[in-house]
């Protein structure tokens, strides 16, 4: 859980520390009032990464050098998380001192549905995997060593690829292990998710056609990594002429299916946007699950859902340990009760009018 959060020339976010609380936090606002920014620091503070942009120095705010980023997370113990940039690089730590990614990333897990992840349902295939590999990262942050070596092969195979293919042998025998592992994982994760994506349909109540999710690898993992090779050597004349790796994790695809159809075809923008809720919803309860509390964020969460669905949704959304929403429609949340309300504007958050909460709260914080 997020207890404090500190930003410093971050985005147009004004320097503040916020203390939200437990519970679910509704943050109203009109558009460019500062939302997205303060969800996108919970987000980069846990996960190192951006939603918005991969260079980091687009999060700096205008006019300044660099930004800092601060939280403090209470679960089994309390533990800071820092991220930041400057001209000389990106810099983070935990508990003050540099360490792993992966025991970085394995302080506070989050979910997210924002703007960016509409990709996963209607973009190409490298949206869908990253959101696999986001997933399996998720439960164990020591995979992050399994996709560091296939990434490290694959990119080495790429390599030789574009000058003939000589020498592939040994980094086959190197991404085959890498292969199978991933796989394996990949499988794992989406038995898992989708069975809790089944409860989680289940309890909205409403009648919907199904929604599931078929993972389909390039070269099955069932056999090893000795099958995996075997493999790659079959198609080591095709992949010389080609000049590029054609069998792998990189090639595989994760359908999200809509009433036995792919989503991203047949499903509306209001359709699309509610499985997406459902995924994140789905996602946070295996970490649940797993013992790791996870932080929900969802970016204009009302956007593309009339009223009937959001009601639906809303129980199974507040119900989490610690969830942030946003929204540009105050109308809409009318009567919709089991949440602090936030009220954004002009960069800075303070407790929306008629809000009553027991949280210490810092009213200085701003966006774009």
């Amino acid at each position: 859980m997020l207890a404090q959060l500190s930003c410093r020339s971050f985005r147009n976010l004004t320097d503040t520390d916020w203390h939200p609380g437990a519970g679910c936090h509704l943050l109203l606002g009109a558009n460019g009032t500062g939302k997205t920014s303060l969800l996108e620091a919970i987000y980069l503070l846990a996960t190192t990464r951006s939603f918005r942009t991969s260079q980091p120095e687009d999060c700096v705010r205008w006019g300044e050098e660099s930004f800092h980023l601060r939280g403090e997370f209470e679960n089994t113990e309390r533990t800071s998380l820092e991220v930041g940039w400057e001209p000389g690089g990106r810099h983070r730590a935990v508990n003050g001192s540099s360490t792993t990614l992966a025991s970085h990333l394995g302080v506070q897990p989050v979910v997210s549905w924002t703007a960016a992840d509409h990709e996963v349902l209607s973009g190409q295939p490298a949206h869908r995997r990253r959101f696999l590999d986001q997933g399996v990262v998720g439960l164990k942050p020591a995979a992050l060593g399994v996709l560091a070596r296939h990434r490290r092969a694959l990119g080495q195979k790429r390599e030789l690829l574009s000058r003939g293919g000589r020498g592939l042998a040994p980094w086959n025998e190197v991404l085959a292990e890498a292969i199978s592992e991933l796989v394996s994982l990949r499988q794992q994760y989406v038995a898992r998710l989708r069975v809790a994506l089944g409860r989680t349909l289940t309890e909205t109540g409403e009648a919907l056609p199904v929604i599931d999710l078929r993972y389909r690898p390039s070269i099955a993992a069932e056999g090893g990594a000795e099958h995996v090779l075997a493999r790659l050597a079959a198609v080591g004349a095709r992949e010389r002429e080609e000049k590029r790796p054609l069998l792998g994790p990189h090639r595989d695809e994760l359908e999200v299916l809509w009433g036995e159809r792919p989503a991203r075809r047949v499903a509306s923008a209001g359709e699309r946007k509610l499985v997406g809720v459902l995924l994140t919803i789905a996602r946070g309860r295996l970490l649940e699950e797993a013992g790791r509390s996870p932080v929900y964020l969802l970016d204009d969460a009302d956007a593309e859902l009339d009223r009937g669905r959001l009601e639906a949704l809303w129980p199974l959304v507040a119900g989490g340990p610690q969830v942030f929403v946003s929204s540009n429609r105050p109308v809409v949340w009318e009567g919709i009760e089991g949440a602090t309300r936030w009220a954004v504007e002009g960069g800075k958050v303070g407790p929306a009018q008629g809000s009553t909460h027991g949280s210490e709260t810092s009213t200085q914080v701003s966006d774009k």
